[in-house]
């Protein structure tokens, strides 16, 4: 398997990046949600396994209303539903 790495130098310290980078997954989640729809998060728990620190989290997107019509009238309601869990070791992140 070929790894490619691609590196952006920015005017902010990786800190600055990471507190910026968790605000606008928290605005994003916030703007999409709503009704019963968007994200439901069911785990937010911090995590420490094999020396790696991270936030683990839970979470459940809600589509039925991103889809078209034709989709929501052929899919059954538990396909319009998607479980992601991640295990976000900044910069690292892992998603099941």
């Amino acid at each position: 398997m070929l790894i490619k790495e691609f590196r952006v130098v920015l005017p902010i310290s990786v800190e600055e990046y990471q507190v910026g980078q968790l605000y606008s997954v928290a605005e994003a989640s916030k703007n999409e949600t709503g009704g019963g729809e968007g994200v439901e998060v069911l785990k937010n728990e911090p995590y420490e396994k094999d020396g790696e620190k991270g936030q683990y989290t839970h979470k459940i997107y809600h589509l039925q209303s991103k889809v078209p019509s034709f989709v929501r009238m052929l899919a059954p309601a538990s396909a319009l539903s998607i479980h992601e869990k991640a295990w976000n070791a900044y910069p690292y992140c892992r998603t099941g």
